[in-house]
């Protein structure tokens, strides 16, 4: 049998997408598996920001209410294990290789499935769900909804977060052309939950739901009132749920957390059980990490893995609010194939003092990054990893400074993996 490190050459040499889009590779490879995916009772979650923030908070609550709760995401931090969760944790690298020889048994030579890599490891995720047998599943859409890989689930609940421009050349270039793909993982009978504000995009969401006759609720801005914020969380209140405690920072996951809520709810038409102190507790001990998260004191570091410019918009607004303008130190790297030029733009004023760096994987050339930045008036620095990039703003900073690593995923990841060694 394969090691886990095969396992990962493997699944690394197949194409990120398959040959066209379409569910017809994921049921060629789950039907000779049993089907493992049709026996599961699904939380499925789309939108453009906040799924897997979302996706952790329902998993974080049902696991408070007692049940065993499979959770799917993507991508990883660090390792591919992190993306098939039970209960918080992470599929072992044992059974990761048992599941994924399961999945490629059924491809044999078949050369005419040619699976992407996402597909077979959401496969693997509902063999290891199935196997495991968890009370329910908590599924992230890789990309879209309608034809994504995951789309082969029948969601009990479709949790939709906000709906903004990405992947036009595949979805169209119209927010309601992507709402609608996005609406195309609602199920007959489900319920539908969304966060998006704007009545034209949930026009579209809530028209697919009436085809469906699925039920359909919106969750307002207006019901969400922020108590208190500090470098440690945040206390809100939804509706009628007062002073519920949040370790994730920003106005964004307070809008996810409350959809997050909704979803839960909704499940109680399924004979689910979940209460306000099912959700309390949840909330309180939700962990989704790298998202404005202080890794390190004296000075503050903060990582942020936000890469696209929603959610970049986002963090920054945060951190305007949490931390004063003087003495911050912006270490920021961005991946090629994200709009890096608009994001360059609006990180760069966040700080006077910007150090550009290339994450190993995915990392683009920061001379590209420089000339989006307007250096007038700032300190700007260029290092060729981010291990020095840390090293130099460790060095430039002082004690009340405010470390920033900011632009994408693979940054993010790497300068934390180099902070705790």
């Amino acid at each position: 049998m394969m090691s886990y490190q095969d396992a990962i050459r493997y699944l690394e040499n197949l194409e990120k997408f398959g040959d066209k889009p379409g569910l017809h590779r994921m049921e060629s490879m789950l039907e000779p598996l049993n089907n493992p995916h049709k026996g599961l009772k699904c939380v499925h979650i789309t939108g453009t920001d906040g799924k897997g923030s979302t996706a952790a908070m329902v998993s974080s609550i049902l696991q408070s209410a007692g049940y065993k709760v499979g959770l799917f995401t993507s991508p990883h931090l660090h390792k591919y294990t992190e993306r098939i969760k039970i209960d918080g944790v992470d599929i072992s690298e044992e059974y990761f290789v048992r599941v994924f020889h399961q999945v490629k048994g059924v491809l044999g030579d078949e050369i005419s499935i040619k699976p992407a890599l996402f597909e077979v490891i959401a496969a693997m995720a509902f063999v290891y769900f199935a196997q495991q047998e968890v009370d329910i599943a908590v599924v992230e859409v890789g990309l879209g909804g309608k034809v994504d890989s995951t789309n082969v689930i029948d969601g009990l609940v479709c949790a939709i977060t906000n709906i903004n421009l990405e992947h036009t050349e595949v979805f169209g270039d119209t927010r309601e052309a992507i709402a609608l793909e996005k609406a195309g993982i609602i199920k007959s009978n489900s319920s539908v939950v969304i966060s998006e504000q704007d009545d034209s995009i949930r026009s579209v969401i809530k028209n697919e739901a009436d085809k469906n006759g699925a039920s359909f609720e919106f969750v307002s801005q207006d019901d969400i009132q922020l108590k208190k914020q500090t470098l440690d969380g945040q206390v809100f209140c939804f509706g009628e749920y007062e002073n519920l405690e949040l370790p994730l920072l920003g106005a964004h996951q307070l809008l996810n957390a409350s959809l997050a809520i909704s979803s839960v709810l909704a499940l109680n038409k399924y004979d689910f059980n979940i209460t306000v102190n099912h959700i309390r507790h949840g909330l309180k001990q939700v962990k989704w990490p790298l998202r404005l998260e202080i890794v390190d004191h004296n000075p503050v570091i903060l990582i942020d893995v936000a890469h696209n410019p929603y959610g970049i918009e986002a963090v920054t607004h945060t951190i305007d609010e949490l931390f004063p303008r003087e003495n911050r130190v912006l270490v920021m790297g961005c991946s090629f194939d994200k709009p890096y030029s608009k994001m360059a733009k609006v990180l760069s004023d966040l700080a006077d003092v910007i150090i550009v760096t290339k994450a190993q994987y995915h990392g683009v050339d920061p001379k590209e990054l420089l000339e989006s930045i307007d250096s007038n008036d700032k300190k700007i620095y260029k290092t060729a990893t981010v291990k020095e990039a840390m090293a130099l703003a460790k060095e430039i900073a002082i004690k009340e400074s405010l470390i920033m690593v900011l632009g994408g995923l693979y940054l993010g990841a790497e300068a934390k993996a180099f902070i705790k060694t």
